[in-house]
């Protein structure tokens, strides 16, 4: 993993970044200093050797994988004038230099990971976690919390980040050696 995400038992990753919100730089911050984490080391790839591909990350916080493909950060970003570019891609695109190919960057699993976050959740989701059960509680209080802090949202309904509850900061990505070289867990803290 990329130093900016990359964190185990032993190292916390620099990286501070409340998933509720949407990636920019007042919410993709250094956690020491409290500063933007600048837009070169966003893209860079997220791994190393860097994944052509996708990235495929997980949570015990949750039942769905979270699916990074490269490049997915450009669809979340607002789409106004097309740009053009001298070459084939764009100077933010990190490509590898033998194939061309884009590469996953820190940016695309930021954007990933909220995308997938903030999707409502699905009745079949909910109904897993037992009618009435300490889980849905929890995840109710979760959705009651978000919405008084935001000021509203009441009518989106519950959203698979309250699955999360208070711990809603992204710490980093762990490495998992069991599944392959493609595959991470997700650590979360408190927001």
């Amino acid at each position: 993993m990329h130093p900016l995400l990359a964190t185990s038992k032993l190292n916390r990753a620099p990286i501070s970044y409340d998933v509720s919100h949407l990636p920019s730089p007042h919410t993709v911050v250094d956690r020491v200093t409290r500063s933007a984490v600048p837009a070169h080391t966003l893209g860079q790839p997220a791994t190393d050797p860097p994944t052509l591909t996708r990235l495929v990350l997980r949570s015990h916080k949750f039942p769905w994988p979270i699916v990074v493909n490269a490049g997915c950060s450009n669809s979340y970003k607002k789409k106004t004038v097309p740009k053009f570019y001298l070459g084939e891609t764009s100077p933010t695109t990190p490509t590898s230099p033998a194939s061309g190919s884009i590469q996953v960057s820190c940016s695309d699993v930021l954007h990933a990971v909220h995308g997938t976050l903030a999707q409502a959740a699905t009745p079949e989701e909910w109904d897993a976690l037992g009618r009435g059960s300490h889980a849905q509680r929890k995840i109710s209080r979760a959705y009651d919390r978000r919405c008084r802090s935001l000021g509203g949202g009441w009518d989106g309904g519950i959203r698979r980040v309250d699955w999360l509850g208070e711990k809603t900061r992204l710490i980093g990505v762990e490495v998992d050696k069991d599944s392959g070289s493609n595959v991470g867990n997700l650590v979360f803290g408190r927001a």
